[in-house]
């Protein structure tokens, strides 16, 4: 029996249809490569497409052999030839001349993972879940900010000049073929260019005709449900993908901040508040009832046979007694405003009550559960592809919460996350995005020229509402005090871009590839009063930013050059031209007529920046396991519609000197470079391995800042400058029945810098505004640890285990300084397939439950005691998936 360096051949018993026999290996490659992370980092030029790459390799094979299994195997799997790579498919080795890692959703099936979750596996990458799991979510690459990582699905950008940052917890990965991470060297068919690295989320291409579903529940309210479709139609095949994804959020946490030993003493208090006496001796609050019920107010009927204890919780307590006092009282008034007059006096005692009895229920224990913590996401995609033509529609609905911050400026923070003690505001804000996108392509081969074209059309709304925030603006004794947008908000954006690119291949020594796009985002603003001005406001007001647009072009060419005659070296450089203009527009604004004499800002306002940037790969291939590469180059980062025009209120165009005009912030850039080697082959008994170690480093300049302007309104500036150097390493090692997926990166910043000194109240700092800080929410050290076995065929074990550093969460070392604690959470599950088309999976992430210990700590002060952070994270999740293929 022969053996092959790269690939296995097995052959089972065959006695099923040849639909079924494909279906059947597929599973088999699955189950041989361990449901685990897969060999993830390549590089080079361009990408065939996968299932030709497949279909090569199959048909290479030469020799069978045969799988060693029992007869009860054998019968839960029928199996054809079936091929087991031991290594990647050749076309990923051809994505990029740089470093990129290559994630497969469906190695993670049934695990509920989302978007967020798989990059967390990725070197040099860090996700932030800003407000929690569900919730805004961000992405930072080898110490970049978010702002500078582009995120693309199918080649078209993501990222929208309405928003300071893609938000990937908006992105579904159900209907998804891989996930491509690109760190430093970014491929010329991506337009612009992004310091950090970027993203591109590639939707699975339609094959033959196939149906899979899947369900799954986890702790805390939670579901995941999906629905995929392929069929053959016309000369092409469709898929139509439905998928859901929700929770409750409610998960249990410590308040740090609650003192118990308080508890007693309010209860005191309380009692001795219900039990004063009259001047009669009578007790005050039996007076009120009775004095009320003999006037034949019949609002305290439904209390009358309580105890004194009873009845004073529940009136501090049950919202339809209140309510029903209100009533009355404004019944009453015009009637008898005597009475009316004691009906308020009583809910003002009812009030201090209240306050009592809030005091008691924040102190009587440290345990909270999360409150308005939940989403509910819903996407659907058809999708119709042949060899040249692509024509894509997506629908996604994201419905959700927002949770309330553990932080003194919202909020008394041993209330927060107690039943009905919340800001009737901040407690139900409500967050509601619907996007429908439509891509159309075609791609053709003519000689050494393979080109496409594509046009994509994106409308999207994002709602912000306060939940009846009718009812409760009819309440609001301040409402006519409100800056606008208070209750709701709604901003409808659309966006056309075009993009043609290609390849050309120049004799056996060149590579040429080409991209031109271009974009033209638009958004309207409307919100709550906003275009119906209080008297008192209405010039200021008028300042607020109801239209904007943004309007991208980029250029970019890029050569993959042969440099020797065993073709084993390589050289690609790449030069880009990008160029943005943003437009502000304040339409009720009149420059002549603003009450505070502001000068500098216009009714429209507009800016354009472009620049040339460029970009350097070396690779060298030494031998058939070592290779060496090296990429360099520069990077800029053009700006969003309000780093350029503001939002006409709370933040605006900095002003100049002489306060006659605006200065508009620059766009970041920077450079970048990164060393690697990968080995490829087989080590320490493995049946494959690889292993590569990138040693990286970054020089941003112009970073922007959001500061205080005489804390009268905020402005961007160019503020910040860092230097960034780092270590990546990934090792990606096989075994006949175990996996070893290990990922690490250490990141270190050096000569962090800001730059106050343009902003007034910049002595405060000393040294004239200038400082040294740190980068924000930015770990030292962050890693994986994956292992899966495989005891069967038809079973797998995994477990994950994973660690993040501590995190610096303000830029300055003063009192507001914070430090976040690290973070180690283990993941376990098992995977079981008893028969060719289903698959349980059941698990658990963070069994230990760590996350709800994470706290923050002032590094200024380290005396003081520890807190919680910001938003909670939900700790230990339990999860079970249920698939099935028809």
């Amino acid at each position: 029996m022969s053996k092959m360096k790269s690939k296995r051949l097995y052959q089972g018993k065959i006695k099923n249809t040849h639909r079924y026999q494909k279906i059947a290996a597929c599973v088999v490659c699955t189950l041989a490569l361990g449901f685990a992370m897969p060999n993830g980092i390549v590089w080079a030029d361009e990408a065939k497409q996968e299932a030709d790459q497949m279909n090569e390799e199959v048909t290479e094979a030469k020799e069978p052999v045969v799988l060693a299994s029992t007869d009860s195997e054998l019968d839960s799997y029928t199996l054809d030839t079936v091929t087991v790579e031991a290594k990647r498919p050749d076309w990923e080795s051809k994505l990029s001349p740089g470093t990129v890692t290559v994630i497969r959703p469906d190695d993670y099936k049934g695990e509920q993972k989302t978007l967020p979750e798989l990059l967390k596996m990725v070197p040099g990458v860090h996700v932030r879940e800003v407000n929690g799991k569900g919730q805004y979510t961000t992405v930072t690459v080898r110490g970049s900010t978010s702002a500078q990582v582009g995120v693309f699905v199918d080649g078209v950008l993501f990222n929208l000049g309405g928003d300071a940052a893609a938000d990937i917890s908006t992105i579904p990965v159900q209907n998804v073929e891989r996930i491509e991470v690109y760190r430093g060297y970014v491929p010329a068919r991506f337009g612009g260019t992004y310091m950090g690295g970027v993203i591109n989320i590639v939707t699975k291409r339609p094959t033959k005709a196939n149906i899979d579903a899947s369900i799954g529940k986890s702790s805390y309210g939670g579901f995941q449900g999906a629905l995929q479709v392929d069929a053959p139609l016309g000369s092409g095949s469709i898929m139509f993908g439905l998928n859901r994804d929700q929770s409750d959020g409610d998960f249990k946490y410590t308040n740090k901040s609650v003192d118990t030993s308080l508890y007693d003493g309010y209860v005191k208090k309380l009692k001795d508040y219900t039990h004063q006496t009259d001047r009669n001796g009578k007790i005050r609050l039996d007076r009120m009832v009775s004095t009320l019920q003999a006037n034949g107010y019949d609002t305290l009927n439904a209390y009358s046979g309580l105890t004194q204890d009873n009845l004073r919780i529940t009136l501090a307590t049950d919202p339809n007694f209140y309510a029903a006092l209100n009533k009355a009282s404004e019944q009453l008034r015009p009637i008898n405003n005597a009475h009316a007059n004691y009906i308020g006096y009583f809910k003002s005692y009812i009030d201090n009550i209240r306050l009592y009895q809030k005091d008691i229920d924040s102190t009587s224990t440290t345990d909270r559960w999360r409150k308005t913590n939940d989403y509910k996401n819903t996407d659907a995609i058809l999708k119709w592809q042949d060899d040249h033509w692509l024509a894509k529609y997506t629908w996604k609905k994201i419905d959700r919460h927002y949770p309330f911050p553990l932080n003194a400026n919202y909020g008394n923070i041993p209330n927060i996350d107690l039943p009905g003690y919340l800001d009737p505001i901040y407690n139900y804000r409500h967050q509601d995005i619907t996007s429908k996108e439509t891509l159309i392509g075609r791609r053709d081969t003519v000689g050494n020229l393979e080109w496409g074209w594509s046009v994509n059309y994106l409308d999207q709304t994002k709602r912000y509402a306060v939940d009846d925030w009718q009812e409760k603006e009819k309440v609001d004794t301040t409402v006519n005090w409100r800056s606008p947008n208070y209750y709701w908000s709604q901003y409808d954006m659309d966006k056309l871009g075009f993009k043609i690119d290609g390849t050309y291949k120049i004799g056996d020594k060149h590579l040429f590839e080409f991209l031109i796009d271009t974009s033209k985002e638009k958004m309207d603003m409307d919100g709550w009063r906003l275009k119906q001005y209080q008297q008192a406001t209405i010039s200021v007001f008028k300042r607020w930013r109801t239209y904007y647009e943004q309007k991208l072009f980029n250029a970019q060419i890029q050569d993959t050059i042969t440099l020797n005659e065993k073709g084993d070296f390589w050289l690609t450089p790449s030069i880009r031209y990008n160029r943005s203009n943003i437009y502000g527009l304040s339409n009720g604004y009149d420059q002549n007529s603003d009450p505070q004499n502001i000068k500098w800002l216009h009714q429209a306002d507009d800016q354009t920046d472009s620049k040339t940037t460029w970009q350097l790969a070396l690779k060298k291939q030494v031998n058939d396991n070592l290779t060496l590469r090296a990429t360099g180059g520069t990077y800029f980062r053009l700006l969003n519609m309000y780093e350029i025009a503001g939002d006409g209120a709370g933040i605006l165009p900095m002003p100049n000197i002489g306060g006659s005009d605006s200065i508009f912030p620059r766009p970041e850039e920077g450079s970048q470079w990164d060393f690697s080697a990968i080995w490829d082959g087989q080590i320490f008994g493995t049946e494959s391995s690889k292993i590569q170690l990138t040693y990286f480093g970054r020089d941003s300049k112009r970073m922007l800042q959001l500061g205080t302007w005489n804390n009268f309104f905020f402005v961007y500036t160019n503020a910040a400058s860092a230097k960034v150097n780092g270590l990546e390493i990934q090792a990606d090692l096989s075994w006949k029945k175990w996996d070893l997926n290990l990922q690490g990166t250490y990141t270190k910043p050096k000569d962090v810098i800001y730059d106050l000194s343009k902003l007034p109240g910049a002595g405060y700092w000393g040294n004239n505004g200038v400082f040294p800080g740190y980068l924000t929410y930015q770990p030292e050290w962050e890693g994986t640890m994956r292992l899966t076995y495989r005891p069967s065929t038809q079973w797998g074990i995994f477990g994950q285990l994973r660690y993040v550093d501590r995190m610096r969460t303000s830029l300055y070392n003063d009192g507001a300084a914070g430090e976040q604690s690290s973070l180690t959470t283990l993941d376990l599950g098992v995977k079981y397939k008893p028969n060719t088309n289903t698959q349980i999976i059941i698990g658990v992430n963070d069994l230990l439950n760590k996350a709800n210990d994470m706290y923050l700590t002032n590094p200024f002060y380290p005396n003081w005691e520890a807190s919680n952070i910001q938003y909670p994270i939900q700790g230990r999740t339990y999860y079970a998936t249920l698939q099935y293929n028809f």
